[in-house]
């Protein structure tokens, strides 16, 4: 397994070609400082994520950790890559103490290339901005305002602010804006924080829809610090009636114009078999329409509604240079919109699928490969339980761990399992893995029998899901005795932090994503190209 030094690392992202910079931390690691182009890749859910994140096997691949230790997580991952057909995997020597040695640059927080961007759209649209004084000043004289958060709808519910309408991401551009009846009405864009309500705002100018669009300055976090009116479990419908929609026609016309006024690529069926059959470049296939009611997974193609690709960005395209082709409906609006941005970002070459689109094969479950072992179902483990023979071991995301899980189960960050060697080493008792949908505890329950062959090891089938769907009682929150490991995957954000502690941590938060673009700014590898 080669080594690369931070220089040639440096040099190799001032370049265009293909990369994949993997950080494989827990998240809370990176969150604290990470390379502005690493995409974060974590050990525990490596081996689930990678067939989707790295679908080339022939991309080069940087690892990288804390500091290149000989058993540490870039250690590890390099030789769970190589076992799955990756074929040019090195690490960065040294890890991220090496490279901050040499004074390179480190940003700290989440999705931080994207919230970098939106900042850098703000300033270089002149997108305007409705301060949320002005905003309540507004509904307090009954001056016409129509509040719309573009969040997408799980978002929104979560908190939003009062009497706001909700259309998410692209779908939002795909309405009638009137601007006729009332001369002095604002559309006040927000989001939790800026950036979809950045990018939304401008999407609406930009597109000539309204030039009364506003940016509602720093959304739900700004307003709830105001101590001004919140509501959880909202829905958009108690805010009034849903926007209508514009005629098939009109967007048509209008995703035209923004492909013809800027170069966006544009691809048919041909060009896309072509695209497919090039093994010496990534492809990455994304549907940007809503996905219909219970819609499978189609294969290659991955359905990620609206503007979500683009703000999901670093969690969705493990490779940097890559292709990414937008499927839609036959308008393409959505699609459009969504490589105006891309193409900003300048992270991928971005294209427009246009027709519908062809079928292609299914990519099945990844790189990882079969496994044999012992499942459970739900009914098999209530009756486990029953004698006090099992120990539960949920190994799923800690988000979904405090949401809901198993009575008494314990919690596990699935790289660490050399927590849970003290239940393996107790005779008559088996331990058995579960997680939400039960994939990644398939996965612990092999590695855990691979450390203890003679162990009693199983996992449950369909994970905490199918327990819940057979009448299983769970539990929430987290007890101390029942952590094996901490939240190491929990990056810290404030969307988990409530009662006193809230308005500090939302206040700490702003002033961090209001100063994080210029900081972004100084690393020479990151290259936003806006249009003019």
């Amino acid at each position: 397994m080669s080594l690369l030094s931070p220089d040639a690392l440096q040099q190799l992202l001032l370049g265009d070609q293909e990369l994949a910079l993997l950080d494989v931390r827990e998240a809370r690691q990176a969150n604290r400082a990470h390379l502005n182009l690493a995409r974060h890749a974590p050990l525990s859910t490596l081996e689930l994520q990678i067939g989707a994140f790295v679908p080339r096997r022939a991309v080069p691949v940087v690892l990288h950790d804390e500091d290149d230790a000989a058993d540490g997580p870039a250690a590890r991952a390099a030789a769970l890559l190589a076992r799955l057909g990756y074929t040019d995997v090195r690490r960065l020597d040294g890890g991220l103490q090496a490279w901050a040695a040499q004074g390179l640059p480190l940003i700290d927080g989440n999705n931080t290339l994207v919230k970098a961007f939106g900042d850098r759209v703000r300033q270089h649209y002149g997108t305007p901005v409705l301060p949320l004084a002005e905003l309540e000043a507004r509904r307090r004289e009954g001056r016409p305002t129509t509040l719309i958060d573009a969040r997408p709808r799980n978002e929104y519910a979560f908190l939003s602010i009062a009497g706001a309408r909700n259309h998410p991401g692209t779908e939002l551009a795909l309405r009638r804006f009137d601007d006729t009846r009332e001369p002095d009405h604002l559309w006040a864009i927000n989001c939790f924080s800026r950036t979809r309500g950045i990018i939304g705002t401008t999407t609406l100018r930009h597109l000539g829809l309204t030039d009364r669009a506003v940016f509602a300055e720093d959304g739900v976090m700004a307003w709830g610090l105001r101590g001004s009116p919140v509501v959880q479990n909202a829905r958009s419908e108690d805010a009034g009636e849903a926007l209508p929609d514009a005629s098939p026609e009109v967007l048509r016309g209008l995703a035209d114009a923004l492909v013809a006024r800027h170069g966006l690529r544009r691809i048919d069926a041909e060009g896309l078999a072509r695209l497919r059959a090039d093994t010496d470049r990534t492809l990455y296939l994304f549907d940007v329409r809503p996905p219909p009611p219970g819609a499978a997974p189609a294969g290659e193609v991955r359905h990620v509604a609206g503007g979500q690709v683009f703000m999901h960005f670093e969690n969705l395209v493990g490779t940097r240079g890559a292709r990414i082709v937008l499927v839609d409906d036959p308008h393409g609006l959505r699609a459009a919109i969504t490589a105006f941005w891309l193409t900003q970002l300048n992270q991928a070459e971005v294209h427009v699928l246009e027709g519908p689109l062809p079928a292609v094969p299914s990519i099945g479950e990844g790189h990882a490969e079969a496994i044999g072992m012992e499942a459970v179902d739900a009914e098999a483990l209530a009756g486990l339980r029953e004698t006090g023979s099992t120990d539960v071991v949920d190994v799923g995301p800690s988000l979904d761990y405090e949401r809901q899980h198993l009575p008494h189960a314990f919690f596990l960050l699935p790289s660490s399992l050399e927590k849970v060697d003290a239940l393996l080493a107790v005779p008559g008792r088996t331990v058995v893995f579960t997680s939400p949908d039960g994939a990644a505890a398939r996965l612990a329950a092999r590695d855990a029998l691979q450390r203890r062959p003679q162990a009693r090891v199983a996992w449950l089938r369909g994970g905490t899901q199918a327990w819940q769907a057979g009448g299983g009682a769970v539990e929430s929150g987290a007890r101390p005795d029942r952590l094996l490991t901490p939240f190491d995957d929990d990056w810290g954000s404030v969307m988990r932090v409530f009662g006193p502690a809230r308005d500090a941590a939302w206040a700490d938060y702003l002033a961090w994503e209001r100063g994080l673009s210029a900081r972004v700014a100084q690393d020479p590898t990151v290259r936003f190209r806006f249009f003019d």
